[in-house]
C-alpha cells in the first residue's frame, strides 16, 4: 500500500466516524425535540393510522403476511395528497406486473439455479435503474421487488408460487388502498412535480446509476446461492430488506468514498438495528392482546415516521427503522406469541444488509484497482 493510499484510507476512516457521530447527534436532537402538532406530526399520525388500519383489515381477512400490507401502507403515505395517491397506484401496478412475470417464469427458474440468478440480476438491474431515471420509477422498483420475492419464495416450494403471488398482491392492494383513502381525507394538497432524468445516456451521465444497479443486481442474485448452500433463515426478510435498501434514489459518483453515502449507510444500519431491537423488546414484554399490540405498533410507527421528516439529514433512518420495526413486530394474524419468529426475521434482515455491503465493497475495490489515479473519480465514472 502506497503512502497516498494509506492517507486516503485514514481520511475515509475519519470521515466515517465523523458521519456516525453527526448522525447520532442529529437523531438525539430529533427525539428530544418531538412535537405533537405541525405538519410533521400530522404526517406521522397519518402514517400510523394507515399502518394500524391496514393491519386490522389484513388480520380480519386472515392474510398470511400482514406486515406486507402494513409496509405498503406506510411507504405509500407521503407528505401531500397527489404524491401519496401516485405512489400507491404505481406500487399496485408494479406489484401486479412483477407477480405476473414471476408466475410465467417460475416453473423454469425454480429448477434452474443459473437461470434463476441471471433473471434476478437482470430484473433487479432494470428495476433499480428505472427507479432512478423513470417518471414511473416506483412502479419499476416494485416490479423488481415483487418478481424477486415471488421467485425466491418459490425456491422453498414452487407449487405455492401462485398462492404467494396472489396474497402478496392482495396485501399490497390493501395497504395502498388504505393509504389512498387516508390521503384523500387527511393529507394536504400539493404538487408532485419531481422530474426524472429519463433513460438516456446510460454509459455517460447516468453511469453511476447503472453501476449502483449492477451492484444491487449481483447482491440480489447471490441470495439463492447463499440460501441453497447454507439454508439461511428469514428468506423473505432477506429479499425484502435487500429491495428496500436498493430502493433509494440517485447515487453519487463514488458511493463508498462520498460523505453522503457513508452517512446513509450508517443511517441504514442504525435504523435496522434500532427498529429491530424495539420490535423484539415489545415482543418480549409480551403483547398478547390485540389492541395493546396494535397501539404499540402505531406508536412506534409514529415516532419513526416523525424522524423520517427530519431536516437534519437522518430521515432515512426513520424510514428504515419503521420498515424493520413493522417486519419484526408483526408475525402473523395478530399479536406474536413467541420471540423466535421475530429473531429469525431479524436475522434475515441482517443477512440482506451484509450481503449487499460485501458485494458493494468487492466491486468498489475492483473499480479502484482498474482506475487511473491521474483521472478524477467523477470523470472515471463516466468513461
Amino acid at each position: 500500500m502506497t503512502s497516498v493510499e494509506a492517507a486516503r484510507n485514514r481520511s475515509e476512516g475519519i470521515e466515517a466516524r465523523r458521519a456516525a457521530l453527526n448522525a447520532a447527534a442529529a437523531l438525539a436532537r430529533e427525539l428530544a425535540e418531538i412535537q405533537f402538532s405541525g405538519p410533521r406530526a400530522r404526517q406521522a399520525s397519518i402514517a400510523a393510522l394507515v399502518v394500524a388500519v391496514s393491519v386490522g383489515v389484513a388480520c380480519a381477512m386472515h392474510l398470511p403476511e400482514v406486515w406486507w400490507a402494513a409496509i405498503s401502507g406506510f411507504i405509500s403515505t407521503q407528505a401531500t395528497r397527489p404524491a401519496s395517491i401516485k405512489k400507491a397506484l404505481l406500487r399496485i401496478v408494479g406489484t401486479m406486473a412483477g407477480a405476473a412475470l414471476a408466475l410465467v417464469l417460475v416453473d423454469w427458474l425454480a429448477y434452474d439455479m443459473a437461470a434463476c440468478c441471471l433473471a434476478l440480476f437482470l430484473v433487479s438491474l432494470i428495476g433499480i435503474v428505472g427507479l432512478n431515471v423513470s417518471p414511473h420509477g416506483y412502479a419499476w422498483i416494485f416490479f423488481s421487488v415483487t418478481f424477486s420475492l415471488v421467485l425466491l419464495m418459490s425456491l422453498v416450494d414452487p407449487l405455492k408460487a401462485f398462492t404467494f403471488a396472489f396474497y402478496r398482491t392482495l396485501e399490497v392492494v390493501i395497504g395502498t388502498t388504505v393509504a389512498i383513502f387516508a390521503a384523500i381525507a387527511l393529507a394536504p394538497s400539493g404538487n408532485d412535480a419531481a422530474r426524472a432524468p429519463g433513460w438516456t445516456d446510460p454509459f455517460g451521465a447516468r453511469w453511476p446509476i447503472v453501476l449502483h444497479a449492477v451492484r444491487g443486481g449481483i447482491a440480489v442474485a447471490a441470495i439463492p446461492i447463499l440460501w441453497s448452500y447454507f439454508y439461511l433463515p428469514g428468506l423473505s426478510a432477506t429479499a425484502t430488506t435487500m429491495a428496500s435498501v436498493l430502493a433509494i434514489p440517485v447515487l453519487p459518483d463514488h458511493p463508498l468514498h462520498d460523505r453522503m453515502m457513508v452517512e446513509r449507510a450508517f443511517h441504514r444500519l442504525l435504523g435496522c438495528l434500532v427498529g429491530g431491537a424495539v420490535g423484539l423488546i415489545l415482543i418480549a414484554i409480551p403483547l398478547s392482546e390485540f389492541l395493546p399490540w396494535l397501539a404499540a405498533l402505531a406508536a412506534g410507527v409514529w415516532i419513526f415516521a416523525y424522524v423520517q421528516g427530519s431536516m437534519r439529514g437522518v430521515g432515512y433512518f426513520g424510514t428504515q427503522a419503521a420498515v424493520v420495526f413493522i417486519m419484526t413486530l408483526i408475525q402473523g394474524e395478530g399479536p406474536p406469541n413467541s420471540i423466535l419468529p421475530g429473531i429469525n426475521r431479524f436475522a434475515g434482515i441482517v443477512i440482506g444488509m451484509v450481503t449487499l455491503f460485501v458485494v458493494t465493497v468487492i466491486l468498489e475495490f475492483a473499480v479502484d484497482a482498474g482506475a487511473d489515479p491521474a483521472i478524477p473519480k467523477a470523470q472515471q465514472s463516466r468513461q
